[in-house]
């Protein structure tokens, strides 16, 4: 090949390389290098917005999120090279002067460390991360001051000071309702914050304290009022918007939690709050390696929080890891003594991780056709938090006829608000029940509670059973519907089955479900839908009710009763059922 050729065709496999690495947009590697950061790859985030500013040297969030990354690597030169240009083109750039703040810190240079940690906590008198780094420069200050050799005369001085001013009421107030929350007294903490807004409308602490407070007792629309009322007066403020994250956990909208969260965390790189509340969103979406490197990255940030420590916890429950869950959460008991939180994790008993269910059905035909008997046995068995496999063997009778049918099935929830099922099952000799059966489902919860309604949940079940001589297909979608914070219970379904042939019927069956006591649940119901009977659609009525009894935490026993009409007979059915778990 003439080297002119071979010169021409390098440039252009240069261009085509250069083409491509520009590919990604200086927002597409900001945003890849802050969750990069985030998720503590440090190595790679530093990668990432460095090459962001190769395309924009002038982008100062790069260069903040830049000076981060360093910092959490340990490389305090580079990390205040990028803070200080970062300054240089944003003068009130915050975030800048606390990074720079922790460097000096760390280099041991405490006065200069304070003279710029001050400014910030002024300014963002809710940055709870810059409030720590205070109050750990006042302490090395102290230290230092402690070690000098005027420390007695100081200390006198001290002691001839004049007594301190009475306390501020709504200071006074303000701790009083923290630990009525903290020790879980919701109410009374909501009515001394209330007190405390009294004296000072547009306390925005007392306000954001009041919302939480709200929040936990799920007056969401109060609690939302509450965040909304401080963003009026502080437009911003951390701890307001932290609040409205909190409020879409609390009323399980994980989509909009995770949105706000992510509109949050770049600007808020250091917030341990922020970091574990994104670790707690992480949690209900399932993904627990970001759950755990978000909890373990807001417990780096402030050793001391006990919400990181707790969250941590969660996620080692939800492994499965009871002993490691509740070490950690001794831990955070013990910097959060008498937290009703806390001390309700620890009381959760060893999770049951297996239930045995018993039942059978007795059936008593009119016209003198005898009974029908219909009994089984099921085991289950929860792999993981979101992973449950499960037998069940069935004996049925029929007119002297004994059928045994096996069945397994698999549930996985796949999120909080989406599980799904797969079944089989297969009757090796049959006389009247199916062959065997293929199944499927999935569940959505449409709608979180909220004020006393909810959840909405949205479920479709499909099967095929295939007889001797024919198959038949069930499709019953159905919606289910819960008012009263969930002590009644609403469902409805329609029932669509169709054979190999043209035979094809359709039904409804409507149900409510109402927990009495906090023990005893009872429900009744009504269904106009298609009964498959050895092979063939079968129209039925029924009018059906019965009870549960949790006699005790891991035992259940169940009652029902049932009158079926059916065009040729009529069946009254008495039912008795058992659960157990261990």
């Amino acid at each position: 090949m003439p080297r002119r050729h071979a010169a021409a065709l390098a440039s252009m496999l240069l261009a085509v390389t250069l083409t491509a690495a520009s590919a990604q947009t200086v927002d597409e590697l900001y945003s890849s290098g802050v969750k990069a950061r985030q998720a503590q790859k440090l190595d790679e985030a530093a990668d990432l917005l460095t090459r962001a500013l190769a395309l924009k040297p002038d982008n100062a969030d790069a260069l903040v999120q830049l000076g981060f990354a360093e910092l959490g690597r340990g490389n305090l030169a580079p990390a205040r090279a990028a803070f200080s240009k970062a300054l240089s083109l944003a003068p009130d750039y915050w975030d800048a002067r606390f990074g720079l703040a922790e460097i000096e810190f760390r280099s041991g240079n405490p006065d200069k460390a304070l003279a710029l940690a001050e400014p910030v906590v002024r300014a963002q008198p809710g940055n709870k991360d810059a409030a720590a780094l205070l109050a750990n420069i006042r302490k090395a200050q102290q230290a230092q001051s402690d070690k000098r050799p005027d420390r007695v005369a100081t200390a006198a001085a001290a002691r001839n000071k004049p007594s301190a001013k009475r306390p501020d009421p709504v200071t006074a107030l303000m701790d009083q309702g923290r630990k009525l929350r903290a020790s879980g007294r919701l109410a009374e903490a909501e009515a001394v914050y209330r007190k405390a807004l009294r004296l000072a409308p547009r306390d925005t602490d007392a306000l954001v304290a009041l919302g939480l407070t709200e929040g936990s007792q799920q007056k969401f629309e109060e609690a939302g009022r509450s965040f909304d009322a401080v963003l009026a007066i502080h437009p911003g403020l951390m701890d307001a918007r932290l609040g409205k994250v909190r409020l879409a956990v609390w009323q399980g909208d994980v989509a909009r939690a995770r949105k706000l969260i992510d509109e949050i965390l770049p600007s808020a790189p250091r917030n341990a709050e922020a970091m574990a509340l994104d670790g707690r969103i992480a949690l209900l979406e399932g993904d627990h390696d970001r759950a755990q490197g978000a909890f373990q990255a807001a417990l780096a940030a402030n050793p001391e929080d006990a919400e990181a420590l707790a969250g941590i916890g969660d996620v080692r429950r939800a492994r499965g890891d009871d002993e490691g869950a509740r070490q950690a959460y001794r831990q955070a008991l013990s910097l959060e003594p008498g937290s009703k939180d806390i001390e309700d994790r620890l009381a959760q008993p060893p999770p049951r991780k297996w239930r045995l269910d018993i039942g059978s059905e007795v059936s008593d035909l009119t016209g003198g056709r005898g009974t029908w008997t219909d009994s089984s046995v099921g085991i289950a068995y929860k792999a993981t938090s979101r992973t449950t496999v499960s037998a069940r063997s069935r004996l049925a009778t029929r007119y002297g006829r004994t059928d045994v049918q096996i069945e397994g099935r698999i549930d996985q929830a796949f999120s909080q608000s989406f599980s799904a099922y797969a079944l089989a099952a297969a009757s090796p000799h049959s006389d009247f029940l199916a062959r065997y059966s293929v199944g499927a489902g999935a569940s959505w919860q449409a709608l979180a509670p909220l004020n006393g309604f909810g959840p909405l949940l949205l479920n479709v079940d499909t099967r095929y059973d295939r007889f001797t001589d024919t198959g038949i297909t069930t499709v019953s979608p159905w919606m289910q519907g819960y008012l009263f914070d969930g002590r009644l219970g609403l469902s409805a379904r329609w029932v669509h089955a169709f054979d190999d042939g043209d035979a094809r019927a359709d039904g409804y069956v409507l149900r409510a479900d109402f927990a009495a006591t906090p023990k005893v649940n009872l429900f009744v119901g009504y269904g106009d839908a298609p009964e498959i009977d050895d092979g063939s659609l079968v129209p039925t009525r029924t009018v059906f009710g019965g009870a549960s009894w949790d006699v005790l935490d891991d035992l259940t026993v169940r009652a029902s009763l049932a009158r079926e009409q059916r065009p040729a007979f009529d069946r009254n059915i008495f039912g008795f059922g058992i659960t157990k778990r261990f």
